[in-house]
């Protein structure tokens, strides 16, 4: 069980957002431990990172959160092969060639295809894609 603070950060849902949705759309519907405060078990917290990131997407959070968790997952799948297929076709130019080695290392976890640097006007005449 999680509390609502745990949540907030692991979700990056606001704690006022997650109490208004829970007036609102009865999700969550979080427990209560000892002290009356509200805890979460892991499959909110699966689910509220899925409505998050499908509200990314574009989704409205009262079109998807009555949906069960696996329908969720499926959804998000669809968005997770497009996302796949575009971020491959990113292409970084990079014009100081002071920068090159920073800018790798900045970018080393995005699936970037290739990183050019360009020196001079010779390099631009010399790019193939």
């Amino acid at each position: 069980m999680y509390p609502i603070n745990v949540v907030e950060k692991e979700t990056k849902i606001s704690k006022y957002l997650l109490r208004m949705w829970e007036r609102r759309y009865a999700f969550p519907r979080p427990g209560r431990d000892a002290k009356g405060e509200r805890v979460y078990t892991q499959e909110d917290v699966q689910k509220l990172k899925l409505i998050k990131s499908l509200m990314e997407e574009g989704y409205r959070p009262s079109k998807i959160i009555d949906q069960p968790l696996n329908d969720l997952i499926e959804l998000q799948k669809t968005f997770a092969h497009k996302t796949d297929d575009h971020k491959k076709d990113v292409i970084l130019l990079v014009t100081n060639p002071e920068l090159e080695n920073e800018v790798k290392d900045h970018f080393k976890n995005q699936p970037l295809s290739e990183v050019f640097v360009i020196h001079n006007q010779e390099d631009i005449k010399n790019l193939s894609f």
